[in-house]
């Protein structure tokens, strides 16, 4: 995750963002490290982490290259990567809308909840697959919402039901908000076909969402996202008492949340 703001108004020099970017480690990382499997990371490998957030996936990279191979991790804030300490990583702000990238450079390229928010995506994309060794693999992972904004709230999984529909009203004013600075929550679910249209290989993709419950440390990718935001939630129209309850809700058990993909494609570079 990248951007000093994001198109959500969540920033990275907010005091809890780092405890909420954990979360959405601990939510993500093992559908991240399978893939990573998938596509194959190897002793003295050259790898590139993008929008590195808590540098969770730079450090896995790091053990699986070894110390003949190098990851270079970046973020346009690296306050949140101080625990990348292995000498086998870099640590380097960058900005993938408007710096370069080196050619041919990366046998492995992973970037994750990074081109939903950017409005260049798929101009980054195109420097992402420059800066692949032929051979190199790109893997992009980013969310798909499109069941909150479209299908009917009896069919969310969400529980308690009494706020189903505040938590999908939360959920639309922040895909709306987003919208209006470039973001797409519904980009994931064509990433194969831009990776194609990139000119990458072997493509292949999956769609997955965990459910997050209340009362674990999972639980704080919501609870931290809705103390955020919770200004901007009752300027849209949600009530304080809304939005407290939310909170509430997800920082105990008997509460749950799904119906929040992650969608993951990856590709190779030709030979």
């Amino acid at each position: 995750m990248t951007e000093g703001s994001y198109g959500l108004g969540l920033s990275n020099t907010w005091s809890d963002e780092q405890r909420r970017l954990t979360a959405a480690e601990r939510l993500f990382d093992s559908g991240t490290f399978r893939y990573l499997d998938t596509v194959g990371i190897a002793a003295g490998m050259r790898c590139l982490e993008l929008g590195g957030g808590g540098g969770s996936v730079a450090r896995w990279m790091a053990e699986r290259v070894g110390p003949s191979g190098a990851v270079l991790v970046t973020d346009i804030d690296v306050s949140g990567l101080a625990e990348c300490k292995e000498p086998n990583i870099a640590v380097r702000v960058h900005d993938i809308c408007l710096d370069p990238l080196d050619p041919d450079a990366f046998d492995v390229i992973h970037a994750r909840l990074l081109l939903e928010h950017l409005p260049s995506r798929l101009s980054v994309l195109d420097k992402l697959t420059a800066a692949l060794r032929p051979g190199g693999w790109l893997l992009v992972e980013d969310i798909d919402l499109s069941d909150w904004l479209h299908l009917p709230e009896e069919r969310l999984l969400f529980e308690p039901h009494a706020l189903r529909a505040t938590y999908q009203r939360a959920v639309r004013a922040a895909i709306a908000r987003g919208t209006t600075s470039g973001v797409d929550f519904e980009f994931g679910r064509n990433l194969p076909l831009h990776l194609i249209n990139a000119g990458l290989e072997q493509v292949g993709g999956e769609m997955s969402g965990p459910v997050i419950l209340g009362g674990t440390p999972q639980a704080d990718f919501v609870t931290l996202g809705f103390r955020q935001l919770a200004t901007f939630f009752v300027e849209s129209g949600l009530s304080k008492a809304d939005v407290d309850a939310v909170i509430d809700a997800f920082e105990k058990p008997g509460s749950l949340l799904g119906q929040y993909f992650m969608a993951s494609a990856w590709g190779c570079r030709a030979a």
